[in-house]
């Protein structure tokens, strides 16, 4: 018996309002998956079941947008020729389009394999929010809709605007295409990022809320009658709040699984036009380029998007990690002075149950990370220290192809 899709489901969802959990705000984002060929999986009838099929439509769409990448990234390596004072900015350029099109491809295999795990990945932030929603903490799913469709019409917006820059210039069609896809690929996989980024770090708020909400300190440390309100409620509460821990943290670790790549694969072709477009920038101070190289529409606007790329992926890493750090651990110092101070008044149950959370969140918390290093801040500064260092080495080898002229 064939099996049948959820296409019909999901679609009626995204017209549904309000919104009544994630999986009436997940066909947005499923439909931006498909355009792009970042998510070629089809779910199954019963979306919330978490089983997902590949159709040839979605091969077909995987094999596409592929073929593409492949063609752009020969074109801009290979025919596209662009007469330059500068051989090693010449290099640089190709290095660019190099770059943003292999992380392309890379991503675009990467998610075709993991495919059947973003909707593992919903699956379990559907199951942290109905943990969330038994101690009366419900998410704004509408809310959280329209921030995401602002956001990514936003980004898109700014994609469309450097593509109309470039346009306006009379570039070549196959040029355009090239510079388009380019950017459409890395804003794509920036959206899907700071999505993954976003769903993490709003449940481990709403957890911390719970949690100062059950377990704060009312009034003086000191006043006895204040501190012996707590009722049997709170141990259950407490496994509830540890339970939703635990599977937040999975969630970070699922979210890196799938969206590391694409974090990365964005991060990545950022990264290099960033340093090249500085690189560029030195050589028009010393007068080896033409300062319309640099001063330009297009590029001011393609280097103000890539850096906002790098900065937001780092400060919503960054804040998940503060929150954790700071939120997590100021509230559980509270509940700790308050069991020292009446722990004969307290089972022991309690006191054994708050060393387990306590060691709980010294071995883990959500942290979305590619593997190799977390984001965060920490990213800023290797990125400044790379990009410093190898623009150094550049302007050497510039200073030496000039002499030798």
């Amino acid at each position: 018996m064939k099996a049948k899709s959820g296409n019909r489901e999901l679609f009626e969802s995204l017209l549904r309002f309000p919104k009544r959990d994630v999986f009436d705000c997940v066909p947005l984002h499923y439909l931006v998956l498909k355009m792009s060929g970042m998510g070629c999986i089809t779910p199954r009838a019963g979306v919330r079941n978490g089983s997902t099929m590949t159709t040839l439509i979605d091969i077909g769409l995987f094999v596409t947008n592929l073929i593409l990448a492949v063609t752009m990234m020969i074109y801009g390596m290979f025919i596209t020729q662009r007469h330059m004072q500068s051989p090693i900015m010449f290099i640089g350029l190709k290095m660019v389009n190099f770059t943003c099109y292999a992380s392309t491809i890379y991503g675009l295999i990467s998610c075709f394999i993991n495919r059947r795990d973003i909707w593992k990945f919903y699956n379990e932030a559907y199951a942290v929010d109905n943990m969330l929603e038994e101690l009366g903490e419900r998410t704004n799913f509408t809310r959280s809709f329209a921030l995401f469709v602002a956001y990514y019409s936003t980004a898109i917006g700014m994609c469309v605007l450097v593509i109309a820059v470039m346009y306006s210039e009379n570039l070549p069609w196959m040029l355009l295409l090239n510079l388009g896809y380019s950017y459409f690929s890395l804003t794509t996989f920036h959206i899907l990022s700071l999505t993954c980024l976003d769903v993490v770090r709003a449940r481990n708020v709403r957890l911390n809320k719970v949690f100062r909400k059950q377990f704060s300190l009312e009034g003086d440390v000191a006043d006895q009658p204040a501190l012996t309100v707590y009722d049997p409620k709170q141990t259950l509460i407490l496994r509830q709040i540890m339970q939703i821990f635990d599977k937040i943290s999975d969630l970070a670790d699922k979210g890196s699984y799938y969206y590391g790549i694409q974090i990365m694969v964005s991060i990545a072709g950022s990264f290099v036009y960033l340093m090249f477009y500085t690189f560029a920038f030195t050589l028009v101070i010393r007068s080896v380029l033409p300062a319309e190289i640099v001063f330009n529409a297009g590029p001011i606007i393609s280097y103000s998007m890539f850096a906002y790329n790098v900065f937001i992926v780092a400060f919503y890493g960054n804040a998940l990690k503060q929150q954790c750090a700071q939120l997590c651990f100021a509230s559980t110092f509270d509940f700790v002075l308050v069991f020292g101070l009446i722990s004969t008044l307290c089972e022991s149950v309690k006191l054994t149950l708050l060393r387990m959370f306590l060691m709980q969140l010294g071995h883990r918390s959500p942290m979305i990370t590619c593997g190799l290093f977390p984001f965060d801040w920490t990213l800023i500064f290797s990125i400044l220290s790379t990009a410093a260092t190898y623009i150094i080495i550049l302007l050497q080898f510039e200073s030496a192809g000039s002499s030798s002229g």
